[in-house]
């Protein structure tokens, strides 16, 4: 169970440099061991997991609106 405590602006950068390199349980740890003062000391692998899902989300939905072309008005 998650402590409900949002992410951060320093955990979502520390998250966004890291996704695609490292498995979401170490991204957590080291989280909740650099990040103690905006997360009390701990974060769940499934915060961190949903952030990369919705971050992923968020480039996919960008890419298909840059396909589609423009209509003429």
């Amino acid at each position: 169970m998650t402590s409900g405590k949002p992410l951060s602006q320093r955990e979502k950068a520390f998250i966004e440099q890291w996704a695609d390199e490292k498995f979401p349980a170490v991204i957590a740890r080291h989280l909740a061991i650099h990040y103690s003062d905006d997360n009390g000391g701990s974060r769940s692998t499934q915060a961190v997991r949903n952030y990369i899902r919705d971050l992923k989300a968020r480039e996919q939905k960008k890419q298909r609106q840059a396909r589609k072309p423009k209509t003429a008005s």
